[in-house]
């Protein structure tokens, strides 16, 4: 969670109880009193504490609860921006769709505890896996994306391997092994929009699914 909110918050405080000491005790000659230091405590509690919900509610806002990644919502905004920026420096954007197999079953065999620890370790992984500046997103239910951006050239299909192997070793009770199938995309020769990337990524992946 960042805290834009509450250092605005907090700066707004301060240059107000600035103006108000310029006022009060320069222009108007008044002298400090006990009063003008709480009232300025107070002030800067209260600005911490509207921050904070500024924060929290602008978090929930961008991010799914359980897994910390990204939702569908911010990654549509995100991605147009990404573009803005892009279409004129020649730079590409990776998208991988990933569907974590059997997830239902385990859902209906173990419960939804262990499906949640699951969705919790896996979106972790493709974080780990993602530089600072990817976007990874929960797609669904059971599905995630990672936005690469500034993709280099033929690095996707390595990504693909590397993240099978890390997931396959995965450590989560009750199950013996963690597979997904995945599908990517890149832009712009797959598309020039989030939805025909996904839609690639999503015909790549069925593709890969009957090789």
């Amino acid at each position: 969670m960042k805290y834009r909110g509450r250092v605005v918050a907090l700066c707004i405080v301060i240059l107000f109880n600035i103006l108000r000491y310029c006022y009060y005790n320069i222009y108007l000659g008044y002298l400090f009193e006990k009063s003008f230091f709480i009232l300025t405590g107070i002030f800067l509690l209260v600005a911490w504490i509207g921050g904070r919900q500024y924060d929290v509610a602008k978090f929930y806002a961008e991010k799914d609860p359980l897994t910390n990644a990204y939702n569908r919502r911010t990654i549509d905004k995100v991605f147009r921006k990404q573009i803005s920026q892009y279409s004129n420096q020649r730079k590409k954007i990776g998208v991988v769709l990933i569907d974590l197999d059997d997830f239902k079953n385990i859902n209906d065999t173990f419960g939804h505890q262990t499906g949640d620890e699951l969705l919790r370790q896996v979106a972790e992984l493709i974080m780990s896996n993602a530089k600072k500046e990817d976007y990874v997103v929960r797609w669904g239910g059971d599905e995630f994306v990672h936005v690469i951006l500034d993709l280099k050239e033929d690095t996707l299909s390595d990504y693909v391997r590397c993240l099978r192997s890390k997931l396959s070793n995965l450590d989560i009770e009750s199950v013996n092994v963690v597979s997904a199938s995945m599908g990517i995309a890149v832009y712009p020769d797959d598309g020039e929009t989030f939805e025909a990337l996904i839609q690639k990524a999503d015909t790549s992946m069925y593709e890969m699914k009957k090789a």
